[in-house]
């Protein structure tokens, strides 16, 4: 059997290949598709952020995995706050936050059209 020698372009890709020809690129020496290089080590200068993320507490009202009733209470919870303490108090911002994160976004904007015009079908 002879020992044939392999054309370095032969598994290269088409693209670089065509870099390669206009002088864009400079050929790149085959490697076995085996090997995995290892990912350097992290180093101490690394910053890890840890970002929290938070739903509604459960809730006994609502024990099924549809949460469509939930996050209406929810949203009525907000408006009813909202309406009695002022919207900006944190009372009232942890049923918004309780609602932003179980309503779809749909949902939200259009409640929150129907409560401006006075349509909301729904106890505010």
């Amino acid at each position: 059997m002879e020992d044939s020698v392999v054309d370095p372009h032969e598994k290269m890709r088409a693209r670089d290949v065509e870099k390669v020809a206009t002088g864009k690129q400079a050929p790149r020496p085959p490697h076995d598709p085996a090997s995995i290089s290892q990912s350097p080590p992290p180093s101490d200068d690394t910053l890890i952020k840890v970002v929290e993320l938070k739903t509604a507490p459960n809730d006994v009202r609502f024990p099924c995995t549809n949460q469509t009733r939930h996050c209406y209470a929810r949203y009525i919870e907000y408006h009813k706050c909202a309406r009695a303490k002022g919207g900006n108090t944190p009372e009232c911002e942890k049923f918004a936050s309780y609602y932003r994160s179980l309503c779809p976004e749909e949902w939200i904007l259009r409640w929150n059209e129907q409560v401006e015009l006075g349509i909301f079908p729904g106890p505010l």
